[in-house]
């Protein structure tokens, strides 16, 4: 099968990237907070270490087969009743993530935009864009992110860098302190966030150098990671950590406390909740895409047309099974254990039978 390899090293860095920042940016900090105290800012930047690792695991792998995705060459590594299984695993993961990131969004959207809104509605319409966009090619799907990135990348960062003049350092200190098993645990919980980085396997058969994709994911979770990092530095200095820990969305407020001059602009949160909106959408949008590609794949489809349209009910129902915002964290702290292992653990896996089969060549020959 011969692809259309139009998407360039940078436009991939720009979905994974688009992608990592997401619903999860508004309550990250105090996440953080629980787990460090004022290290708050160490746990986050552990976090973006271990999923570069992961990252790499896969990324590697995957350009070794620059024609084909993980779904593909997995099947003709280990068998296609086990691939299968593996990759109907993995579709499980996506399409329980996207119904959980969709309640988390319509959750917040309720709280804070549209109170008098049903939080079915709100939801429905958010999986109703996702599951219309995710009817467009690969390419499409590409420039969608990458328009949108630079919007939400400045953005974020004008309100933070605002912020930032308010920040006391004090509250920082001491940033280094004996790492604890609520501190693994806090930097694993932040690795969860950047696990959607899993799109970089839909990618390589269509960019124009797929041995730069450890570049892009590189670059992209190093940018995004920078913006998390931003955002706890910038709600620690500024609440203090056992204030951040009080917050439900320490992000939020930390936008309302930035002004730029006397009255000419005051109300930065409300511009960040606009941008928020559209970073929910990018990275909704890839879970949903990679659910419908995975599904696709699984039936032999021949796009994914179909099965997105067909996942948009069944995500639905996903999303409004929690009962309510605290039972939809557990089950997302559980997800985000299941999909580690599983996104982690079965490329090792693919790694092994590779080397494997190219140690008996070696030998043969």
């Amino acid at each position: 099968m011969k692809h259309s390899r139009q998407i360039t090293t940078l436009r991939a860095a720009a979905v994974i990237s688009s992608t990592i920042i997401g619903v999860g940016i508004l309550s990250f900090p105090r996440h953080m907070a629980v787990a460090g105290g004022s290290s708050a800012p160490l746990v986050a930047f552990s976090g973006v270490i271990i999923s570069f690792l992961s990252f790499w695991v896969l990324a590697t792998l995957c350009r070794r087969f620059p024609k084909e995705s993980l779904f593909v060459f997995s099947r003709r590594l280990v068998g296609r009743q086990l691939g299968g299984f593996f990759n109907l695993l993995i579709l499980l993961v996506f399409i329980v993530l996207t119904g959980l990131s969709a309640r988390q969004f319509g959750d917040v959207a309720t709280t804070v935009l549209f109170k008098k809104t049903p939080v079915e509605a709100t939801i429905f319409l958010m999986l109703l864009i996702c599951q219309l966009s995710s009817r467009r090619n690969l390419i499409k799907f590409s420039y969608i992110h990458f328009f949108y990135l630079p919007l939400i990348i400045g953005s974020v960062l004008v309100t933070i860098l605002i912020s930032m003049k308010n920040v006391d350092l004090l509250n920082l200190q001491p940033v280094l302190t004996v790492p604890t098993a609520t501190f693994w645990n806090g930097a694993r919980e932040a690795s969860y966030l950047f696990q959607s980085y899993f799109v970089i396997t839909l990618l390589i058969p269509f960019m124009q150098k797929p041995k730069q994709a450890v570049h892009a994911g590189a670059l992209a979770i190093f940018v995004s990671g920078a913006v998390y990092l931003l955002i706890v530095i910038a709600s620690v200095g500024l609440f203090g950590a056992e204030e951040t820990k009080l917050l439900i969305y320490p992000t939020l407020e930390t936008a309302r406390s930035a002004a730029v001059g006397e009255g000419f602009l005051e109300r930065l949160d409300a511009l960040f909740i606009v941008i928020w909106v559209i970073s929910v959408y990018t990275t909704i949008y890839t879970n949903y895409y990679i659910a419908a590609c995975l599904l696709q794949n699984l039936f032999a489809f021949e796009d994914q047309r179909m099965t997105s349209s067909l996942l948009l009910p069944v995500l639905f129902i996903i999303a409004m099974l929690p009962a309510n915002v605290f039972q939809t964290y557990s089950w997302s702290l559980l997800l985000g254990k299941a999909s580690m292992l599983l996104i982690m653990g079965y490329p090792l896996l693919l790694w092994a039978v590779y080397l494997l089969r190219r140690y008996r060549k070696k030998g043969s020959a």
